[in-house]
């Protein structure tokens, strides 16, 4: 056998191993969890329904929504104005949303993966007694592994 034989062969089964294990990878990882009308791996807030345009996509926790506006009304700003959320994580994160900046007043509610809330469903649970905040209201959003929380 010679030398640039025995080469192939190794430089074969080493390409063959890393094709298995990149395949291996892709098999294992976790699946996207699409909310409506939020792109993949964003937690969205709207003004209105999920159905309108009025949104503002965050990738990461904020912990003060003062200095943020809504996609078209350039001129409303996110904070105290969030009637509905979708969460379109693509690790599994949930979406936990609070009363006060900096995750102060407690939270008002939290949307699990995939997942989305209206006002409509806010406001009933208000009724229901289980503690959830009112729409409108939030002020910080804190992006956190699963927990054990019952979310939207």
């Amino acid at each position: 056998m010679s030398s640039i034989s025995g080469l192939r062969k190794r430089a074969g089964a080493v390409l063959g191993t890393t094709a298995l294990l990149l395949a291996g990878g892709v098999a294992t990882a976790l699946p996207a969890a699409a909310g409506p009308n939020c792109p993949a791996g964003y937690h969205c807030v709207f003004s209105g329904s999920i159905a309108t345009t009025t949104k503002h996509a965050y990738f990461n926790s904020d912990a003060n929504f003062t200095n943020d506006y809504f996609e078209i009304y350039t001129n409303l700003v996110v904070n105290d104005a969030v009637h509905a959320a979708s969460n379109s994580s693509t690790g599994g994160y949930e979406s936990h949303y609070y009363k006060d900046i900096n995750y102060g007043g407690g939270l008002l509610f939290c949307v699990n993966p995939g997942s989305s809330v209206d006002s409509s469903q806010l406001e009933d649970d208000l009724v229901d007694g289980n503690g959830w905040g009112t729409a409108g209201e939030a002020s910080s959003l804190q992006v956190r592994s699963t927990t054990s929380i019952s979310c939207f």
